[in-house]
């Protein structure tokens, strides 16, 4: 029934979420092709392996030379024979019931010849640029399903992100026109060809595809390329684009979508009920079990540990959480802020995976939003906001699991959890947080201690974090961290030697003193060897020793690019809860010279694939440099001992094992301590 074309050329962390996407919500007879523009090794390996995933459904084709997207798309579009062609860009993510919806507007009208969808990056049916707040792709996609007029509106320019064509159209027209090369402006000239055959081109308004932008396209001569493009098409068809595009400014048939979806509560979107249908009027009458004052008093009482004990808090009578086939499981996580810090980003990354799994998750934060926390990976969400802690708990989302991340937020959750029935709660615990604090701030640590017994089901990372955490009441589930590998990897370029180390002196525990130390007497001993800072709050012109500064990294390409760069990343800190950094460097083979302290020790092994220092001690983190500057061979065996390392931590298997345990959680069936080993082995912990 379908043909389904993606072209790929490089930029596998966009291709995993789009093959993801399609394996999920295809939902009717297809048949995909994926055309590989002669990607690298990496890329081209990882691609053939998620193909095989599709089985049957599935194949992989590819040029042996990079072609570009427009000959990469009639490679692909010359291939089937079924009735309706779909052109999907690799840097989308299309939602449930896309085919259906797809068909059904073609059944509407067979004079419709091409179909789009609404999206955040489109040219005339974009909703928005970013996600609205509080919305993530699911939600989105049912909110704009429930304001559709279901018309299917003629839009006459359709982006090329999803490009639903009829198979004799694309025939007849023999695809795209080769005169505009690699690509840009190809679609739009399409549907100027059509609509002289008196095809029409519509979109489905109520077909939401999240589409990241500039992802499946090569930088190189991008602005050049499309601007030579523009000039073949104006030639072409400026006359009746232009009075195209004036009817679309003054009359744009999707333009009433955007003050319903960006109503004046944007960070509390309408809410759904129990089968996720939108109602504005329900929304505005809504009544929350808790205001906000009561909130607050019943917050301060909790941290006072004033209040009622926490088992007391617990609603054990309830009964358990079994989502049906109408209704994924609904997470929401709780962040005191959104920012570009390593333990903000592991959860933002969990929630994303949770949501390639099918499962309905966001997250709500109390503090400032980062909208550079966003771009740091195609990220299919955007965070429900408020200005307060007691303002959260009164109008907290609809959900059936909260999930705390930090001791500060385990006393919101624990109140959200208390005053709605059949909610259920869990903890994240990213770091032993008591050990943040020293005198004079007792009563900050005395709250995070206390904050280790209020909730039943706790998270943990590392076996270090695991046993600290059995001294407290409650169960404790350890699930390794996850590293995106499609982002951190060894590239293969030449390096100089050049070591790397993170600057915030305004973070006591990173150690910024001891690295300065360092690096000055590194440039002393070995003046050809270059030393390098990322982070911010230093300024690097004014230290003792000449420095690259590749300042605040805010995607992970950046971070990836700079590890690629480096022979060695020194890791100072006082103590690492994870140490994520360390394992970045190990995948992207930089040898790994990292603090001993904390539960850095779950992958970092000395002399193993990495070498191990004491943060405090100075000649040994210097004589640990020196060695490694010296010692090829050595630093060879331990990176390519890291490098193996860093595969056991992979992104998707948190991911995986994470929405496991979580729907285990809200359905009852765990009542002991579990491990990673149990979601893998498909037992079941109960």
């Amino acid at each position: 029934m379908f043909d389904l074309v993606v072209p790929v050329f490089n930029a596998i962390h966009h291709v995993r979420t789009c093959l993801t996407g399609i394996r999920r919500h295809a939902t009717m007879p297809y048949h995909l092709y994926l055309v590989d523009d002669a990607s690298d090794s990496h890329t081209t390996e990882a691609v053939k392996k998620l193909v095989g995933e599709f089985g049957t459904t599935a194949t992989y084709l590819r040029n042996t030379h990079n072609l570009g997207y427009l000959p990469s798309a009639n490679l692909g579009g010359r291939q089937g024979n079924n009735a309706h062609l779909v052109l999907i860009n690799s840097d989308t993510f299309v939602t449930p019931g896309f085919l259906e919806r797809t068909f059904k507007a073609f059944e509407s009208d067979p004079a419709i010849g091409v179909v789009t969808a609404m999206s955040n990056w489109a040219n005339w049916t974009r909703i928005c640029w970013k996600m609205p707040a509080g919305h993530n792709v699911y939600s989105l996609a049912r909110h704009l399903e429930q304001l559709s007029n279901s018309t299917y509106p003629d839009i006459n320019n359709a982006s090329g992100f999803y490009f639903a064509i009829r198979r004799p159209l694309f025939d007849q027209l023999a695809g795209f026109d080769p005169v505009y090369g690699k690509g840009y402006w190809e679609e739009a000239d399409f549907c100027m060809r059509a609509l002289e055959l008196d095809r029409r081109v519509v979109v489905d308004d109520g077909l939401f595809v999240f589409h990241h932008g500039w992802g499946s396209f090569q930088e190189a001569g991008r602005n050049e390329n499309m601007e030579a493009n523009k000039r073949i098409f104006m030639e072409r068809w400026q006359a009746k684009y232009e009075r195209l595009e004036r009817g679309w400014k003054k009359h744009n048939p999707v333009s009433y979508m955007v003050p319903a979806v960006f109503t004046k509560e944007r960070n509390h979107p309408p809410v759904f009920d129990q089968h996720h249908r939108t109602d504005s009027a329900s929304c505005q009458a809504r009544r929350f079990p808790i205001s906000k004052l009561k909130a607050k008093k019943e917050l301060d009482a909790l941290l006072q540990g004033n209040h009622a004990s926490p088992a007391a808090l617990e609603r054990h009578d309830l009964a358990s959480i079994t989502p049906g086939a109408d209704r994924p499981l609904r997470v929401c996580y709780i962040l005191p802020a959104v920012k570009v810090y390593g333990g903000i980003i592991s959860v933002l990354q969990v929630v994303n995976q949770l949501i390639l799994q099918g499962i309905d998750a966001n997250i709500a934060t109390y503090g400032e939003i980062d909208e550079a926390a966003y771009q740091l990976f195609p990220t299919l969400f955007s965070a429900y906001s408020y200005d307060s802690q007691e303002a959260m708990v009164a109008a907290f989302p609809d959900c059936d699991l909260i999930v705390a991340t930090s001791w500060d937020s385990v006393y919101p959750a624990t109140l959200v959890a208390h005053h709605r029935p059949g909610v259920k709660h869990v903890y994240f615990v990213q770091d032993y947080e008591p050990d943040f604090y020293a005198a004079p701030h007792t009563t900050l640590a005395e709250r995070a201690e206390r904050s280790y017994g209020m909730i039943p089901d706790k998270i943990a990372k590392t076996r270090w974090l695991t046993k600290k955490l059995k001294g407290f009441e409650g169960r404790v589930h350890r699930i390794p961290l996850g590293l995106n590998l499609d982002y951190f990897l060894d590239r293969g370029q030449p390096r100089d030697p050049q070591i790397l180390a993170l600057g915030r002196p305004q973070s006591e525990r990173r150690n910024f003193g001891m690295v300065v130390s360092v690096f000055s007497e590194i440039h002393r001993h070995r003046p050809d060897v270059k030393l390098a800072l990322y982070g911010f709050g230093y300024q690097a012109d004014q230290l003792p020793f000449p420095c690259i500064d590749y300042g605040k990294l805010t995607r992970m390409e950046e971070v990836a690019r700079a590890l690629n760069e480096s022979t060695i990343l020194l890791d100072c800190s006082l103590f690492q809860g994870f140490g994520r950094p360390g394992l970045e460097a190990m995948a992207c083979g930089t040898l790994a010279v990292l603090t001993h302290e904390g539960g850095i020790t779950q992958y970092a092994k000395h002399d193993y694939n990495c070498r191990l220092i004491d943060p405090v001690d100075r000649e040994n983190i210097l004589s640990t440099l020196l060695e490694m500057l010296s010692d090829q061979g050595e630093c060879d065996r331990l990176i390519a001992q890291g490098k193996q390392t860093a595969k056991e931590y992979s992104l998707t298997l948190e991911g995986a094992r994470t929405a496991k345990l979580l729907t285990a959680i809200a359905a009852g069936r765990v009542d002991r301590d579990t491990t990673y080993e149990d979601w893998d082995q498909g037992a079941d912990p109960a």
